[in-house]
């Protein structure tokens, strides 16, 4: 058993190996010989399917920008695969806290925010698209960042 666990990490070293030098065949096989237990990782952290899957997309572009910098001296190949992966489950455990938070806000003070942030767009700009008086736009977006914040930090 153990001769296997070592042929197992040795294969690993190899694939990141040609990976590191962009051998794309390699990094097929890299994926398939250890993306299922990846993500089993993701997901009990995560604990949100469809957040785990773009967390294991995401690790394995590290994957193809860093695999230079594995080395085998700082520990098994499976091991700096999971680190990865357990980087990237940080972040998607946050976007899941914050997902689950802008899903209890109502429609439109939800959409306000959302435009606010995401597109840059002003009070102004928010009470044409929504079609909605200006000092309502700015209470939506005051309390729904207020909400946002109770929510996150509780």
């Amino acid at each position: 058993m153990a001769d296997l666990a070592q042929d197992f990490s040795s294969r690993l070293r190899q694939l990141i190996a040609k990976v590191a030098r962009r051998d794309r065949q390699a990094f097929a096989e890299l994926y398939d010989a250890t993306a299922p237990q990846l993500f089993g990782v993701a997901l009990r952290i995560i604990r949100r399917r469809d957040l785990a899957e773009e967390v294991l997309q995401e690790s394995f572009v590290v994957v193809w920008e860093r695999a230079g910098d594995y080395s085998a001296a700082r520990g098994a190949p499976l091991t700096w695969l999971t680190t990865i992966v357990l980087q990237g489950a940080d972040r998607g455990a946050e976007l899941g806290a914050l997902q689950r938070c802008l899903d209890e806000l109502e429609v439109e003070p939800r959409r306000a925010v959302l435009l606010a942030y995401a597109y840059g767009l002003t009070h102004e700009e928010l009470a044409a698209h929504l079609g909605a008086p200006i000092g309502t736009v700015k209470s939506w977006v005051r309390r729904s960042l207020a909400r946002l914040k109770r929510c996150l930090e509780g």
